[in-house]
This record gives C-alpha cells, sequence and structure tokens, in this order.
C-alpha cells in the first residue's frame, strides 16, 4: 500500500518533482519508523518462540524418563509379584479374598496401570505443556497406590483389633495387632517380607520425590513432589 501510495504521489506530481519526492522521503522516513517501533515485539516474538521450541525439545527428552520410572511402578502395581504388600497379605491368608478384602482394597490399579503406561508409550507428549501434563498424571497415580494400597493396609495392619489364630481359649480374646493374628510361625516370615516391600517402596518414592523437584527446577513449574512415607509396622 505504501508502495502504491508513493507511485501515486509521483505520478500525479510530475509537474513537480521536487515535490513529489519529498513526500517519499517523508513516507518513507514513516515506514522506517514504524519499522522500528515494531522491530523489539518482533524480535521478542521470535525469541520466545525460540526459548520455547528449546523448552520443547528439552521435555521431549526427558519423556524417556519419565516412561522409565512408570515401568519401575509398574511392578508394585502388579498384584502377581510376591513381593508386593498384596500378594504377601493374600499369601498369609491362603489366597481368600475375602480376608484379603480386609485388608487391601479392590484391586483397581491391576487395569489403570497397564493403561496409564501405553498411554504415555504410544502418545508421546510433543512440548513441555503436555509433558507437564503427563507428569501431574502419574502424580496422582502413584499417590493413590501410596495411599491406598500402602499406607492404609499398614494402618489397619497396626491397629489392635485383630484376633490372634491360635488362641481358641478364651471367650474373649484380647485384640491383637494384624502380624501378632497370624500363626505364630507364620509371623517373622510375614513381617520381613512387609519390611522389605517397606523399604523398596519408600526407595521409590524418594526417587520419584528428586526427580518431580528437578523437573519442577528445569521448566520453572510448581509440580506436587509430596509423597507420605510409609512408616514401619
Amino acid at each position: 500500500m505504501a508502495s502504491a501510495a508513493v507511485f501515486a504521489v509521483v505520478f500525479q506530481s510530475k509537474g513537480d518533482p521536487k515535490f513529489a519526492w519529498s513526500l517519499v522521503a517523508l513516507i518513507a522516513l514513516i515506514l522506517l519508523a514504524s519499522a522500528l517501533m515494531y522491530a523489539n515485539q518482533v524480535l521478542a516474538f521470535f525469541r520466545v518462540r525460540r526459548v520455547q521450541a528449546a523448552r520443547d525439545k528439552v521435555a521431549r527428552e526427558q519423556r524417556s524418563e519419565l516412561l522409565r520410572l512408570a515401568r519401575r511402578f509398574a511392578q508394585f502395581a502388579n498384584s502377581g509379584d510376591w513381593s508386593n504388600l498384596r500378594y504377601i497379605v493374600a499369601n498369609a491368608y491362603g489366597n481368600n479374598p475375602d480376608k484379603c478384602a480386609m485388608i487391601c482394597p479392590p484391586d483397581y490399579m491391576r487395569d489403570l496401570c497397564p493403561f496409564f503406561i501405553q498411554h504415555l508409550e504410544t502418545r508421546s507428549p510433543e512440548n513441555e505443556h503436555q509433558f507437564l501434563l503427563a507428569i501431574q498424571e502419574w502424580y496422582g497415580v502413584i499417590a493413590s497406590y501410596n495411599n491406598n494400597y500402602v499406607l492404609e493396609p499398614l494402618r489397619k495392619m497396626r491397629l489392635k483389633q485383630w484376633f490372634a489364630a491360635d488362641n481358641t481359649s478364651q471367650l474373649m480374646p484380647d485384640a491383637v495387632s494384624w502380624i501378632e493374628s497370624l500363626p505364630v510361625n507364620h509371623q517373622g516370615i510375614v513381617e520381613r517380607q512387609i519390611e522389605d516391600f517397606r523399604e523398596r517402596w519408600a526407595g521409590f518414592l524418594d526417587d520419584m520425590k528428586k526427580w518431580l523437584e528437578k523437573s519442577g527446577e528445569l521448566f520453572s513449574a510448581a509440580l506436587p513432589t509430596y509423597f507420605e512415607r510409609p512408616q514401619k509396622l
């Protein structure tokens, strides 16, 4: 439009070329002033785009670490793994589902965990926003497992609301902890198995917390990092 205006001015001012070229110079100055006015905004736009592209690249690179932690968590969510708390409880009760349900919740993680891992494997986060959403999604999964599969069962085990399996002589037997309610020859073995699970799970939570803190610093994001640690029986 500016070029058209210049040519129109030159064409209409053939009788006075000095006037025409003065107008051309004025228009050129206006265009130069406009360019200088918006130059910083244009440069800032491309600078932001460049920084965002770099952050998106880092997010894609970090996806492999998130996937590694997710697969590590899947071992805890596997109810068929003999070293996990749910299996330990079920085995102590001779795989009686009704008795196991008194300690452990319904096994919803059995179906939920593979779905989340498949989602992470097949739909890789393409940018920083998607990656941060995937992190928060996994935080929710792990926090749910920690609360329902670990903390709550251990809390129930500590309560003195159980009765010794071998105590049949008393009409009103004293309530004991869950470990004490098991057959005497099983108590030590089961307690060691539970402690081994607790230490492994606490170690995973520590690693997950460190990675969440590192990711929060890397992307300047306020990511949730708190997990309540399971205490010994």
